[in-house]
């Protein structure tokens, strides 16, 4: 059974920032090839959320590794799944 999601704040606007970043860069083809992409691991993500591993820096948060840029961090909730941010697998993790 599939937990609804939920997106922190910060997590939109991540997901925003990517998106207009791939639109300015790569067009909109690419851009919906991504959000398509992006749906796909939140849908994994929601049927299995045990199934990632749990961030060794970060207690009670969990790492899906998007692509080779990006990982989504998520927290696993009694009711939901909250999408907690979607970084850049090359910035600090101090600064998270």
């Amino acid at each position: 059974m599939s937990l609804p999601i939920r997106y922190s704040l910060r997590a939109r606007h991540e997901l925003l920032d990517i998106l207009d970043y791939i639109d300015q860069n790569f067009g909109r083809k690419k851009t919906k090839e991504i959000y398509q992409r992006l749906e796909r691991a939140i849908d994994l993500i929601s049927e299995a959320p045990e199934m990632y591993p749990e961030s060794k820096k970060r207690k009670g948060l969990r790492r899906y590794v998007f692509s080779k840029q990006t990982s989504i961090y998520y927290r696993l909730n009694s009711d939901c799944i909250e999408i907690v941010s979607l970084r850049p697998n090359r910035k600090d993790p101090k600064n998270f």
